[in-house]
């Protein structure tokens, strides 16, 4: 698949966090798949998107 490979590809660059926009948590569910090592913000409300602040502050 070419999201696994893609996400794979970012890792091996060192990329270590990720931050899924939107709805729901699909994206960090995959995420957790292919890596557990990966950082994964979900920001989905106005009470997400506080949180994910103080998370990279």
């Amino acid at each position: 698949m070419r999201w696994i490979e893609s996400i794979r590809l970012l890792r091996e660059q060192g990329h270590d966090l990720f931050i899924e926009l939107g709805p729901g948590k699909v994206l960090a569910g995959f995420m957790a798949r292919i890596d557990k090592e990966a950082r994964i913000i979900s920001i989905e409300d106005a009470k997400s998107l506080q949180a994910g602040v103080a998370e990279l502050s």
